[in-house]
């Protein structure tokens, strides 16, 4: 007899449904995000436990509480917040105090430049070129010639000071339009008028510059008084009126290729009293006195003299260590050198170039244009040049403003033109000034006379104090101080979640 067995179905399929009901899939997107959770939480703690930063490796240990691991995670971001902000001051200081002035006593081993002079005769229109000129242009009549000469004489000794002398009749006007002399011209034509007096054939009449048996080179230069004469000067070659006003500098003189000619005139200590002479004008002139590191400043308004000048000088300079433009930055050191120029109307930078853009662009803006004697750069940044009418009527109404930035005696601020300093200058103090009458039927000619009796015995030097290397070790002291923190630490933290990283995620844990 057959016994019959009941047979219980079976159960490992149930168990493997019953196993999963509630539980996510680990094949699934849910899974896979747990996976990944994981495997970076356990990149962080091994990242915590290798302690590149001290308190890192607290937060990593399973066995402290969570208070503890609180109080380390502040002192962390503490630590962290202290030391950024005394890093930024650091970075701060590198940025805007790394540079000081000291002050150099060794005055023994020095050599002084003397003072710059630029000398502005009054004559600057050559009668015979003007006659020429007209005799071209089919202007025969004397006083057509003589309107247009005193029309063009006042127009090229006219500067802010005098700009409502300028001599004009309606005459002038059709003869200006007959010659088809526009504004933008007036210098050019001024230019193309005058002689330059520096190559001159006769060597006796001309102008020149002589220190005992030896020359200075001399040139004919354009300023805010129109074109004058400048010797002694480091810049003056940068500033020749055939320079800004063609574009191509004068070839040399042969007057001074068989002589000894220097560009600036040293002394020292042991020269004792040193001169030069700067000769060679017909009177009436003006003269002015400047570091040779500058140009003449017209807003120092010197009279017109009939007679030469002697200057009694002392200089103070201001000068650079070496490999101090390399080692800093403009922002940094606060200064220019001549060859830093961002000015858009001149090449070559200083602080007196610079206030003239800064004139430049205030006459822009309160005129609608610029005086003619200043270099006109082509294309979009070129300027409109005032007429003569527009000088004699808007500028002297803004006199004050134009030569000190300055609206009123009581303007404390004036106009802001923010300049920054020549790194290299001087400070040329007249100790004592006389005239020396009868000088040009001695001479057949004027000028000015510089002396040199005195020597500073303190000069200034521009030096670098916080160097690059000092913030390194400044931000890298501050860094290990508050969080025990080298360089070591960085780049471990750099390998850490870059090639160690690579290799945790390819499975090489």
């Amino acid at each position: 007899m057959l016994s019959l067995k009941s047979k219980s179905p079976p159960t490992s399929g149930r168990k493997r449904v019953e196993k999963h009901i509630g539980q996510p899939d680990s094949n699934g997107p849910i899974g896979w995000l747990l996976r990944l959770f994981k495997s970076i939480s356990t990149f962080v703690l091994i990242f915590l436990e290798q302690g590149a930063v001290h308190g890192l490796a607290h937060l990593g240990k399973p066995f402290l509480h969570i208070l503890e691991k609180l109080f380390w995670l502040a002192l962390i971001v503490v630590s962290i917040y202290f030391s950024v902000v005394l890093s930024f001051v650091s970075w701060e200081r590198y940025q805007s105090k790394s540079t000081v002035v000291a002050i150099e006593k060794d005055h023994y081993y020095w050599n002084t430049s003397m003072p710059s002079l630029t000398i502005c005769p009054l004559k600057r229109i050559y009668r015979p070129y003007l006659i020429n000129y007209c005799s071209k242009n089919g202007i025969s009549k004397e006083e057509d010639q003589t309107e247009l000469f005193d029309f063009l004489e006042s127009l090229a000794n006219s500067s802010y000071f005098n700009f409502g002398s300028i001599k004009h009749s309606d005459n002038v006007d059709s003869l200006l339009d007959m010659l088809q002399i526009k504004p933008e011209n007036y210098m050019k034509i001024i230019y193309n008028l005058t002689r330059d007096l520096t190559r001159l054939d006769d060597t006796e009449l001309r102008v020149r510059t002589q220190s005992n048996l030896e020359f200075l080179r001399t040139y004919q230069t354009l300023t805010e008084y129109g074109i004058c004469y400048t010797t002694n000067s480091f810049i003056s070659s940068n500033l020749t009126a055939s320079l800004l006003l063609t574009g191509k500098q004068s070839p040399l003189d042969d007057f001074y290729l068989s002589r000894v000619v220097h560009n600036v005139r040293y002394g020292n200590l042991f020269d004792g009293d040193i001169t030069y002479s700067f000769i060679g004008f017909e009177p009436p002139i003006t003269i002015f006195y400047h570091s040779p590191y500058e140009t003449l400043n017209i807003a120092k308004y010197q009279p017109l003299t009939n007679e030469a000048h002697e200057y009694e000088t002392f200089s103070i300079e201001i000068v650079t260590t070496k490999d101090f433009k390399e080692d800093t930055t403009i922002s940094q050191r606060g200064c220019r050198f001549y060859y830093e120029s961002n000015l858009t109307h001149y090449s070559i930078y200083t602080k007196g170039i610079c206030l003239q853009e800064c004139r430049i662009q205030l006459a822009n803006k309160l005129c609608g244009c610029i005086p003619h004697f200043y270099p006109n750069p082509d294309g979009p940044r070129a300027k409109k040049v005032c007429h003569y009418k527009q000088l004699m009527k808007c500028f002297p109404r803004y006199q004050k403003l134009f030569l000190e930035f300055k609206e009123d005696n009581n303007d404390k601020t004036g106009i802001p033109c923010y300049c920054e300093q020549n790194c290299v200058d001087s400070k040329v103090i007249i100790e004592h000034r006389q005239v020396l009458k009868q000088t040009q039927k001695l001479i057949g000619s004027i000028g000015g006379l510089i002396v040199v009796k005195r020597y500073p015995l303190v000069r200034f030097s521009r030096q670098l104090l916080f160097t690059f290397t000092d913030l390194l070790v400044s931000i890298g002291g501050t860094a290990g101080f508050f969080l025990g923190f080298s360089v070591l630490g960085m780049v471990e933290i750099l390998y850490f979640f870059t090639l160690r990283l690579l290799w945790y995620a390819a499975g090489r844990r």
